[in-house]
């Protein structure tokens, strides 16, 4: 779909109407496309909405299965918020306060009518665009009508999600301000991972989703635009409600992991430990067909996925000299894979994720796709590990070359060579990590270390700024992103790149309010947007001394008393900011206290030139051992675990920093240590070679100037 399309389309009541006007005179100047938030009821900013008590959602007698559980999900959301009277008919009837006409465009029929009637009319040249939807507010006579049309099932879901952003819910009844939207999706991969991560669960010790949970996070990102989904490799529970509501599910193998036992000899080159391992080397005649048989019975009892795709590392590989350079065998045995794949799910696409290969695999891969088509591939999916411009993965053997003329550097650089290498029948698609802020694909250069230390790597946290920025940059080259996730904790970078992906040409701020509009209401919205902002700059600002980590907690503490009571006492979202705004607090009175008992401390010794006083020593271990906590850190502390518990409770999330606050930022127990060997030294001089080691400790800085 052309760029000016998706522009002419977005949403345009989560800007400011300072915003507004410039912007849509030069989109319809520009276009002459239909615009969002044409005037249909006469409402103004001064002159709201009429409150909504009653709704009859009206589909046709014709309507599929799929087009009724879509239509259960908007009744059962809106009624989730707000306290309506909400009806279900395959007519409009009289007395409802707002009717909404749901489902998919047909040759005929009541819904057909009224879009011809009202000049309603999906994105698309000859014929509508695939997942595209129309969202029309309109007056029949004395009736509030909605009209959402649908292309396809999921467009008709895709309507629904516009629907629900828009509307803004009190206790007794919703508002839906004049609409008017005609869009489709601009990329055709849109891929999402709803789940807990079990590293992050062991860690938090919240509580496992309910089925019902899990497929409320799973409709949140459909409704946000996704497409396609993890889920079992066989059929299960999560699997038939993907296909129940026609979205796409992926799976995934990695070629040369052989499940149970095997001969050691078999055993991969480059695994030390053979025993217990299920990596082989499938240049042995042997451990290749055993690799072909269990794929084969593997394959045959999987579900009908949309994607299939073949890992190349993380984990596995072998560097055994027989398989070198790995690429070349990887991608071999992918076509022997995507065979056996394709007998059972002919209709189903295979990539191929170039993780962990060196510079010789990777040429041979783009030799491979050269020497002939390949019409087994669809193409390469990028992700962690796949730059050779980024040491993720590598120490060495970087392409030095492409740094030459670098573009925007290593976060798009090598999609642009692959593009150039690769033949025009082969695609890419992303794999984003998006779920990591250090050790990662897209990691911060210089994350705060103490942050580093206090959370490690699978923090709730976000970057709007930076993700932003990294999707602009990654997307020219790809036909979408099917993303990677270790958890619930980037929610908010999975909202992101579901209305990016739907619409790259979005604002930063436009997306950012539209998410805080959704999910804390219209009043917090705005402090919740500079919440969001502010907690991207703590990621990397020293955290002694930066005024915003009492800003931010300031930010979302005001934001709650701004929402409803009905809101609040359900968003578990609201509760995970605040758990993080009261744990950064605490780290900081942290770092700033342990600072001042090491401050005290080379006080207390002063020059270890001097004869060593055993008094100055057991003064300075009293220090180092004084209590870790202040009252007002307790509080924080309490704070925490009580908004801890309450998330977990309401969804099963918590924040897994509040269990590592016993760990110490300073290397308190190192200097305790090298103050009780000057004690026990046996001469002056190991005294004061101690005390010295303790002087050197309490003053250590980073490289960057600032202390560890």
């Amino acid at each position: 779909m052309p760029a000016s399309q998706n522009q002419a389309t977005t949403p345009t009541r989560f800007m400011k109407p300072t915003q507004n006007r410039p912007r849509l005179l030069a989109v319809c100047l520009g276009s002459g496309l239909i615009l969002a938030g044409i005037v249909c009821w006469g409402a103004t900013e001064t002159n709201p909405p009429a409150a909504i008590h009653s709704i009859l959602l009206v589909q046709e007698p014709q309507a599929s299965a799929v087009e009724r559980r879509i239509g259960q999900v908007l009744t059962d959301r809106i009624r989730s918020q707000a306290t309506v009277e909400i009806g279900v008919d395959s007519t409009r009837k009289p007395g409802a306060d707002l009717y909404i006409h749901l489902g998919r465009v047909r040759g005929s029929g009541d819904l057909q009518e009224l879009c011809a009637k009202h000049k309603v009319q999906l994105p698309g040249k000859a014929t509508p665009n695939p997942e595209g939807f129309a969202v029309k507010t309109v007056q029949e006579g004395p009736d509030r009508v909605v009209i959402v049309a649908g292309a396809d099932d999921r467009g008709v879901l895709y309507g629904c999600g516009e629907i629900l952003r828009r509307m803004r819910f009190a206790a007794d009844h919703v508002e839906l301000p004049p609409t008017d939207v005609s869009t489709s999706p601009g990329f055709r991969f849109r891929g999402f991972s709803a789940n807990q991560g079990g590293t992050m669960l062991a860690a938090t010790k919240a509580r496992h989703w309910t089925q019902t949970e899990l497929q409320g996070v799973v409709l949140d990102y459909a409704l946000a635009g996704g497409n396609c989904f993890y889920c079992e490799d066989q059929p299960g529970p999560l699997y038939e409600f993907l296909k129940s509501f026609s979205l796409m599910t992926t799976t995934g193998a990695r070629p040369n992991r052989l499940s149970g036992g095997h001969p050691k000899e078999w055993t991969a080159g480059g695994r030390e430990a053979w025993e217990g391992t299920q990596w082989v080397c499938p240049s042995i005649p042997e451990s290749r067909a055993a690799l072909l048989a269990q794929w084969d019975k593997d394959f045959a009892q999987r579900g009908d996925h949309d994607i299939m795709r073949f890992y190349a590392g993380d984990p596995g590989g072998c560097n055994d000299a027989r398989c070198e350079p790995w690429g070349k065998t990887f991608v071999h045995l992918s076509e022997e894979m995507a065979a056996i794949w394709h007998k059972y799910h002919p209709k189903s696409i295979v990539l191929i994720a170039n993780q962990g290969l060196d510079n010789a695999g990777e040429r041979a891969i783009f030799d491979y796709y050269r020497a002939q088509p390949r019409t087994w591939s669809y193409g390469i999916a990028y992700g962690p590990g796949s730059n050779p411009l980024s040491p993720y993965f590598r120490d060495t053997d970087l392409r030095d070359d492409l740094f030459v003329y670098p573009g925007k550097g290593p976060v798009d650089r090598y999609l642009a060579e692959m593009l150039h290498e690769l033949p025009m029948d082969q695609h890419l698609v992303n794999y984003s990590d998006i779920t990591h802020w250090i050790r990662a694909q897209y990691q911060i250069d210089n994350p705060e270390p103490n942050l580093v230390k206090a959370y490690n790597r699978r923090m709730f946290h976000v970057r709007p700024k930076a993700m932003y920025k990294i999707f602009q940059a990654i997307m020219p080259f790809s036909e979408g992103d099917i993303i990677y996730s270790e958890g619930n904790h980037d929610e908010f970078h999975q909202y992101l790149w579901a209305r990016l992906l739907w619409d790259p040409n979005r604002e930063l701020e436009d997306v950012m309010r539209e998410h805080c509009e959704l999910h804390f209401g219209e009043p917090a919205a705005d402090l919740m947007v500079q919440a969001l902002f502010q907690m991207e700059e703590n990621l990397v600002t020293p955290l002694d001394t930066n005024p915003g980590i009492a800003r931010y907690y300031a930010l979302v503490k005001a934001a709650g008393v701004t929402m409803s009571a009905g809101r609040k006492q359900r968003d578990y979202r609201w509760r995970l900011h605040m758990q993080k705004a009261a744990l950064d607090q605490y780290l900081q009175s942290k770092l700033r206290r342990e600072l001042d008992k090491e401050r005290r401390v080379r006080g207390v010794l002063g020059s270890v030139q001097a004869e060593p006083q055993d008094a100055a020593i057991a003064q300075a271990i009293a220090i180092l051992r004084e209590p870790a906590e202040t009252e007002a850190m307790q509080e924080l502390r309490n704070e925490a675990g009580q908004l801890g518990a309450e998330s977990d409770q309401l969804h099963g999330d918590r924040n897994l920093g509040y269990f590592k606050l016993q760990t110490p930022l300073r290397n308190l127990p190192g200097a305790i240590e090298l103050l009780e060997q000057a004690q026990s030294a046996k001469s002056d001089e190991e005294r004061r070679s101690a005390l010295q080691s303790v002087i050197n400790l309490t003053n250590r800085k980073t490289t960057s100037g600032r202390r560890e």
